[in-house]
């Protein structure tokens, strides 16, 4: 049975309220790859009353009471991805489609409106908890998802050009919870219901808005909104204290006259990771949704770990998921598998088991890690770095084993850092878990932009591509990598647009997988594309900023 979508589902199972309302611009989907399903599943399964409002019509804030008003909170998200980077291209043209609608279709299209309008409002977080707000005054909101967790402070505005206020303060949200939601919005839930004030709320992963620091001790200050929006050098100093930070320690910027004040960040254990897996679903769309694209792409995929140390500067998934790698145990992966495999249109093809990157399944750090998270080290690797690659191959083959999988493949991200990929495990993957294509993102042929995206240099990649093609040799195997190409990053003039072609032409490295750079709040890209200059070193930035050369450049890589 799925969660409840409307008063008419909430009577047949003989509710009155719901305690909490999820609200969410993305399709119901009834899958743990889906944040709505394993949010809302993790509170049912803690003996909460969870309601998804997914999709409202939001230009009409009554929409908005279709599940009524909860008893303890309305929990909003942006949806998978941030509406800004599914609504808008990188060079900032309207998108046609949006994969986690149904039939990819973007808008509303009900009979009788107008004007047709986007299912996916821009800046989703503020225009969904202002319409809230407007129906009901005194329920407490609850904002997170990536699309909060990458504005919780002062940030740079790329569809603006604008420096912008925490997401917090601009949506007059009560509570901001960032990273991977389940146990810092269940403890937060369970505070509000015992009585708990929002001001009092002592939640890890989770930001307030308070008046005053005072009584804080050991707190990290960053430069106040006003600062940060007048001066540059101030914006640097921001953010590299946040990099700093890490989110280890409490943080606080002011905003106005109040802060935006944030707790440490929630760490979960691999017990605690497996029991939000541990739960049923029905694992596809809830029927009001014929055909949603993005659950075709991953209805057989499995996370296998969450958590990310490549250190890239242009990724968000640090901000979000964090550095430190969880892995699920090999019992858990393996037992949502077997349920997989026991569906009857299951056709014995298990489409992934992986997480941000592929290869950081079980890795760990012998010393429990350090302030610098910085694992990959040119690809070569920290000392102290444990690499989990014989526990995921392992666990690729005890996959493989399951009665009725007759495939296991690998479509995650695979990082080709040698510190986790040797030749034994890359020959492995490659005769029986990557169907075809290798997806592999070197991101640059240039060693100067590879700097500053803080990427192994391209000599790292081509040591890969040698044994690549040697495996392919010796097995007989027809395999290809399929490069993924960032242009338009920061640092990147012709010269080194130059030398990325002829990286890709020397290499004979075909393929589309590429994409011009999009700033998104917060990133360490993102501030160098800002400022013109590396908040780190100081050093002079070039970042190409006209629309047609950008795209002039895409194209002629493409055509090599």
């Amino acid at each position: 049975m799925f969660l409840p979508t409307s008063k008419k589902e909430m009577d047949k199972m003989g509710w009155d309220a719901c305690d909490v309302i999820i609200v969410t611009p993305d399709a119901y989907v009834d899958h743990p790859s889906f944040a709505m399903a394993i949010l809302g599943r993790f509170l049912e399964k803690n003996g909460y009353k969870v309601g998804i409002l997914s999709q409202p019509k939001w230009k009409e804030p009554k929409n908005f009471l279709e599940l009524g008003i909860p008893r303890i909170a309305f929990a909003v998200s942006g949806g998978q991805m941030d509406s800004m980077v599914l609504n808008y291209t990188a060079t900032n043209i309207p998108r046609k489609e949006d994969l986690f609608c149904e039939n990819k279709n973007p808008f509303f299209s009900q009979k009788g409106d107008l004007k047709k309008y986007r299912i996916r409002p821009d800046r989703c977080i503020n225009v969904y908890c202002s319409q809230i707000r407007s129906v009901s005054k005194n329920v407490p909101i609850i904002i997170g998802g990536i699309e909060a967790s990458l504005r919780r402070i002062a940030h740079y505005d790329y569809w603006t050009n604008k420096i912008r206020r925490s997401v917090l303060f601009d949506s007059k949200a009560d509570i901001l919870i960032y990273g991977m939601g389940e146990y810092p919005l269940l403890r937060t839930i369970e505070k509000l219901e015992s009585g708990i004030t929002i001001d009092e709320l002592d939640v890890e992963s989770t930001g307030i808005i308070i008046k005053n620091i005072d009584g804080f001790s050991d707190v990290v200050t960053l430069p106040s909104f006003e600062e940060v929006k007048s001066q540059k050098s101030e914006f640097a100093k921001a953010q590299n204290l946040f990099e700093k930070n890490g989110d280890n320690k409490y943080l606080a910027q002011m905003q106005d006259s109040r802060y935006y004040f944030q707790n440490p960040r929630m760490n979960i254990t691999q017990k605690e990771l497996d029991f939000i897996y541990d739960t049923d679903f029905e694992r596809c769309p809830h029927p009001r949704f014929e055909n949603v694209p993005a659950f075709e792409m991953i209805k057989t995929s499995v996370n296998s770990h969450r958590g990310c140390y490549g250190d890239c500067s242009f990724c968000a998934i640090a901000s979000h998921q964090g550095k430190s790698v969880i892995s699920r145990s090999r019992e858990s992966v393996i037992k949502e598998i077997r349920k997989i495999a026991s569906q009857p249109d299951f056709k014995g093809t298990i489409s992934d088991i992986g997480g941000p990157s592929a290869n950081m399944y079980a890795s760990s750090c012998s010393v429990g890690g350090c302030t610098e998270h910085n694992c990959l080290k040119d690809g070569y690797g920290c000392k102290n770095l444990i690499s989990g690659t014989d526990e995921y191959l392992s666990l690729l083959i005890d996959a493989g084993n399951i009665g009725r999988v007759k495939h296991v493949f690998i479509n995650s991200g695979i990082r080709f850092d040698p510190a986790i990929l040797d030749e034994t495990f890359l020959c492995e993957i490659l005769k029986n878990n990557i169907s075809g294509q290798m997806k592999v993102a070197p991101e640059s042929g240039s060693d100067k932009v590879l700097g500053y995206m803080n990427k192994p240099s391209k000599e790292v990649f081509e040591k890969f591509l040698k044994t690549f093609n040697k495996i392919k040799k010796e097995e007989g195997i027809r395999k290809f990598v399929i490069p993924y190409i960032i242009t338009g990053h920061p640092g990147e003039d012709d010269i080194e647009a130059e030398k990325t072609k002829n990286f890709l032409d020397k290499n004979n490295l075909r393929g589309k997988q590429f994409q011009v750079f999009t700033p998104t709040p917060m990133t360490r890209s993102t501030a160098m594309y800002y400022l013109g200059y590396d908040p780190k070193s100081g050093e002079p930035v070039h970042s190409e900023k006209n629309q047609k050369r950008l795209n002039s450049r895409k194209m002629a890589m493409i055509d090599k």
